[in-house]
C-alpha cells in the first residue's frame, strides 16, 4: 500500500514530539541513559525507503504554500533518516560521556562537568589543569567520534540527492557559498575592532604567565563570577517574567513553557529549548553555573521559546516547528542583546555607575567573541564537510578557531565542536537576521523598546509568522535588500 502524504505528516509530528520529549529527559539529566536507537524502532515506518518517494510525488505536482510545505517536510524526514543510522553510535557515545570521569590533584568530577568547573575556578592554574585533563579524556573518544562522521557522510550519501556536501546543503535549504562569503566578511570586518577589544578587555584579566589565552579563560570571562549576586538567575528570571509582560508577550509564554533552572547532576552544561508540542508546551532549560552566563542563556532561550509560543495556530506544522532554524536563532539573539542595554542591565541588577560600564565593555567584548566564533566554526564545518581525510583535520580546526578567537583552541576537540547539518550557517544567518530585527525595533520604538507595549504589538506579529518563511524572505519585510553582514557589522560599531 503506498504512503499517504497526511499519514507521513502524522507519523513525522508523534517522531517529532517523541525526540524532543527524550533529548529533553536525556539533556535535562532526568534520565541517565540515552535510547535514541530504541525511539527511532519505534518509528521505523517514517524510516521507509517508500516515504521520501512518496513525498516527492506530491512535491512534483504541489505549488504555493503547499509545495513549500512539502519540501520543508521532504528535508526533515531525509534529515531523521540520517540520524536514525547514527543513533547507536550516538547512545554509545553519551554512554561513555555519562560514565567518565576527570580527575585533577585529588578531585574527580564528571567529564560533562569540566565546563562549569573552569567556569568556577578563579585560579587560572586550575582552570588551565582541568581543561588539559578534559582533553586527554576527550581524545580517548576520538575514533567513535570519527566513525560517526564516517557513518554520516554514508547515511547522507546514501539518500541519493548527489555529493555529500550538496546533500547537506540542499537538505539545510542554505546557499553555502554566500554564508561562507559573509563569515568571511564578518571576520574581517571585525578583526581591529576585535583586537582592540582584547587588548581591553581579556588581556588584564589573566596571567598569561602561565601560557596563552586559551578556550577555557574564555570559559571563565562568560562567567564573570565576581558579578554574580548580580546575576543570580532564580530574581534574574523574576524581572525577565515581568519584563515579557510588559510587553504584552506574558500570557501565553506562562501558559506553555516550563522553565527548567533546577541542577541536577547529569544535566547538560548547555542550555536549549525543546518543543514537545507548540504551542502547548515548550521546555527552556538552564544548567546553572552561576555568574552572567547563566543570564545570557535564559534570555537567549527565552526568545526561542516567545517564537515557538506565539506561532500563528493558523500554520501548518511544518510553518510552526520546522522550517529555517535561523529564525529561532535571531529571536534568541534579539533577547540576549539586551545584556548590552544600560538601562535595562541596570534596572535588573542593580548594577550602575563605573560598575555598569566597566561591564558592559566586557559584554560587547564576549558578544563579539561569540559572533566570530561562529564564523570560524562555520568556515571549519566546510573545511571539514570537503576534506577528503576528516580525521585528518584537527590541526586545522585548532589555527581557525585560534586566530579567529585570540584564545587557544586544542586539536583533539575539533570533532566536540562539529554539529550536523551545518548548524553554525544558521547560527551565522540568526545573528544577521537579528541585527536587522534590532535595528528595526530600535528605530521605531526607541533604545528602551523592551519597555514598550507598541514593541511587544510588532513582535508579535513577526513572530506569529512562525517558520513559513525562510530568514533571507524575512529580510526584506524590514526594510532592507537582503540577508547581508553590513546591518550586523554596523550594529557591533555601537556595542561597547
Amino acid at each position: 500500500m503506498p504512503f499517504r502524504v497526511a499519514e507521513i505528516r502524522d507519523r513525522a509530528q508523534r517522531l517529532q514530539s517523541a525526540l524532543a520529549r527524550g533529548y529533553y529527559r536525556l539533556r535535562s539529566g532526568l534520565d541517565e541513559r540515552s535510547s535514541l536507537a530504541s525511539l527511532y524502532r519505534q518509528h521505523r515506518l517514517l524510516l521507509s525507503p517508500g516515504v521520501l518517494q512518496a513525498i516527492q510525488r506530491d512535491l512534483s505536482e504541489a505549488q504555493g504554500d503547499e509545495r513549500r510545505r512539502l519540501k520543508t517536510l521532504f528535508n526533515w524526514v531525509a534529515g531523521q533518516q540520517i540520524e536514525a543510522e547514527l543513533a547507536p553510535l550516538d547512545d554509545e557515545l553519551r554512554s561513555w560521556e555519562t560514565g567518565t570521569t576527570v580527575a585533577l590533584a585529588e578531585t574527580e568530577i564528571q567529564l560533562r562537568r569540566v565546563p562549569e568547573w573552569i567556569v568556577r575556578a578563579e585560579d587560572r592554574g586550575e582552570r588551565l589543569g582541568w581543561e588539559a585533563a578534559r582533553h586527554r579524556r576527550i581524545e580517548e573518544a576520538a575514533a567513535l567520534r570519527l566513525d560517526v562522521v564516517h557513518r554520516g557522510r554514508e547515511a547522507v550519501v546514501q539518500l541519493g540527492l548527489g555529493g555529500y556536501t550538496e546533500a547537506r546543503e540542499r537538505l539545510a535549504g542554505l546557499d553555502l557559498l554566500r554564508v561562507e562569503r559573509d563569515a568571511a566578511t564578518i571576520l574581517e570586518g571585525t578583526e581591529a575592532r576585535y583586537r582592540r577589544w582584547f587588548a581591553a578587555e581579556a588581556e588584564p584579566r589573566l596571567d598569561v604567565r602561565e601560557g596563552p589565552p586559551s578556550r577555557a579563560d574564555a570559559r571563565w570571562l562568560m562567567g564573570m563570577r565576581w558579578l554574580g549576586r548580580h546575576f543570580e538567575i532564580e530574581p534574574f528570571a523574576a524581572n525577565l517574567r515581568r519584563a515579557i509582560e510588559v510587553m504584552g508577550l506574558g500570557r501565553v509564554f506562562d501558559r506553555s513553557v516550563r522553565i527548567d533552572i533546577d541542577r541536577r547532576r547529569l544535566k547538560d552544561e548547555r542550555s536549549f529549548t525543546a518543543v514537545i508540542d507548540v504551542p502547548g508546551d515548550v521546555r527552556l532549560v538552564v544548567c546553572p553555573l552561576g555568574g552572567w552566563i547563566d543570564a545570557r542563556r535564559l534570555l537567549h532561550e527565552t526568545g526561542h521559546a516567545l517564537h515557538y509560543t506565539h506561532a500563528s495556530a493558523a500554520l501548518s506544522w511544518e510553518e510552526r516547528v520546522l522550517g529555517d532554524d535561523s529564525i529561532g536563532e535571531s529571536f534568541g539573539l534579539v533577547f540576549d542583546s539586551l545584556t548590552l542595554d544600560r538601562g535595562w542591565i541596570e534596572s535588573v541588577t542593580g548594577l550602575n555607575g563605573a560598575a555598569l560600564e566597566d561591564y558592559r565593555q566586557l559584554a560587547a567584548f564576549l558578544r563579539l567573541y561569540r559572533l566570530r566564533r561562529d564564523a570560524a566554526r562555520l568556515l571549519w564545518e566546510l573545511e571539514l564537510a570537503r576534506a577528503q581525510r576528516p580525521g585528518e583535520q584537527a590541526d586545522r580546526y585548532a589555527v581557525l578557531l585560534s586566530e579567529a578567537t585570540g584564545f587557544a583552541h586544542h586539536p583533539g576537540t575539533f570533532l566536540t565542536d562539529h554539529r550536523r547539518g551545518f548548524q553554525a550557517a544558521r547560527r551565522l544567518r540568526g545573528w544577521m537576521l537579528s541585527s536587522i530585527i534590532i535595528d528595526r525595533l530600535n528605530k521605531r520604538f526607541g533604545a528602551e523598546w523592551h519597555r514598550s507595549g507598541a514593541a511587544g504589538k510588532f513582535l508579535l506579529e513577526v513572530l506569529s509568522a512562525g517558520r513559513r518563511e525562510d530568514a533571507a524572505q524575512l529580510a526584506p519585510q524590514f526594510g532592507v535588500e537582503g540577508l547581508t553582514p553590513e546591518t550586523l557589522l554596523a550594529r557591533v560599531e555601537r556595542w561597547q
